[in-house]
């Protein structure tokens, strides 16, 4: 079975699905066009994964372009803060994700409806972002964890427990499953989880740019 490959809040079950989203994001833009918010978002978690990202992320990234390199073909460059830039291979990032990862998306997965749930309501009563005063929408909103961080949250958890990320048993989704991350296959410890995340998560509704630049600096 292929190991799915994991960044961010994104999942795929292979290399090539992982590939082929990353293409189809790229080939909506032109030469020298700056990356939309969403778009942004994907590619920054993935560049997470670069063996140089500090180094190529430098002070801070402000903001990615798409480019065309020596043979025609379209890349992605990091503008940073100070006015310098670099090219970043996505190609690069693409690796299977290691068991640590694989099971922080399933517990991500198994409070996906608190998560969307908490959104609609907190819609109804955040009218503007906190941090930057934009109008808010269902589109252009993220929920982000303050503290605790979600890792910090499920750390917690798993160490109250005495368990660690390799002994967390998973199932597989079915294969048209649109949410293709793991699913926890202990009920019991999915019930506690999701307690323990009702109980101590500290979620807030931002816009996806101020939520984007959580992972830019």
């Amino acid at each position: 079975m292929a190991k799915p490959i994991a960044f961010g809040t994104y999942q795929f079950r292979t290399k090539k699905s992982a590939i082929e989203e990353a293409r189809k994001r790229i080939n909506q833009y032109g030469s020298g066009e700056r990356l939309r918010p969403d778009d942004e978002h994907f590619f920054i978690s993935l560049f997470t994964l670069h063996s140089e990202f500090s180094k190529k992320k430098g002070i801070g990234i402000e903001y990615i372009t798409v480019e065309r390199d020596f043979h025609n073909n379209l890349c992605l460059y990091i503008h940073r803060l100070d006015g310098t830039h670099t090219d970043c291979s996505w190609v690069h990032c693409i690796q299977p994700a290691s068991q640590k990862t694989i099971v922080s998306m399933a517990f991500r997965r198994a409070v996906k409806d608190i998560i969307i749930e908490f959104k609609s309501i907190a819609l109804n009563k955040v009218i503007v972002c906190p941090i930057l005063g934009v109008k808010l929408t269902y589109d252009n909103s993220h929920v982000s964890y303050a503290p605790p961080s979600f890792d910090n949250l499920l750390n917690n958890f798993l160490q109250e427990r005495q368990i660690d990320f390799e002994s967390v048993a998973l199932t597989n989704p079915k294969p048209n499953d649109t949410d293709q991350r793991g699913l926890i296959k202990d009920q019991e410890l999915l019930k506690d989880w999701r307690s323990h995340h009702q109980s101590n998560a500290n979620l807030q509704l931002l816009s996806a740019e101020a939520n984007l630049r959580r992972i830019k600096n």
